[in-house]
């Protein structure tokens, strides 16, 4: 039964788009093989070095434990997550035309696991819900992206900011010539 449950080998480039997916799940995979060895479970230090490639196992060849080697791991494989663009993507996803109304829930569902949610009181949320608001119905595409830059922000941030990025936009098209430029050279040539 080991044998079955036994892990395949961890060998993903933490840079690749699938990396953190690909890295939970050998995990998960890892973790329920050592749990099904029972009393008979090897060395889990050495037993994760034989479930890794080679370059896997650079990452963490100087920890001595394993939940440090597994530590190290968590910060290659796992990214943080910008919760401003998470809520984004969650508040602006709309059904596709082709889409069934499970398939539409379930993804909903997959990308509010991205969303960073805490007990909040209702003026906290909100604020949240203000913010997430404000920064989706901008009608500048250079303010909404670089809000959305912002791994976390406060209404009052996000607004400071989107004023200084508006002034600084209208500002610079007021300095921006009306036509084209004639040099008007009298008797000169």
């Amino acid at each position: 039964m080991e044998r079955i449950l036994c892990s395949d080998k961890l060998d993903v480039d933490p840079n690749s788009p699938a990396a953190e997916k690909k890295y939970k799940h050998w995990r998960k995979t890892f973790e329920n093989f050592i749990d099904e060895c029972g009393d008979r479970a090897p060395d889990k230090l050495r037993c994760l070095t034989k479930y890794v490639s080679a370059t896997v196992c650079e990452y963490f060849a100087d920890a001595t434990g394993f939940e440090t080697a597994i530590q190290v791991l968590e910060k290659v494989y796992v990214k943080k997550k910008n919760d401003i663009f998470a809520r984004h993507q969650l508040a602006t996803r709309r059904q596709r035309p082709s889409e069934t109304l499970d398939e539409f829930l379930c993804d909903l569902h997959r990308l509010s696991k991205d969303c960073t949610l805490k007990a909040d009181t209702a003026k906290e949320y909100r604020e949240e819900l203000l913010r997430d608001t404000f920064i989706n119905g901008l009608s500048s595409a250079n303010i909404h992206q670089r809000l959305l830059e912002n791994q976390a922000l406060t209404l009052s941030q996000a607004f400071g900011q989107g004023r200084a990025l508006d002034l600084a936009q209208r500002t610079s098209e007021a300095f921006q010539p009306l036509g084209p430029v004639i040099a008007a050279a009298s008797g000169c040539v």
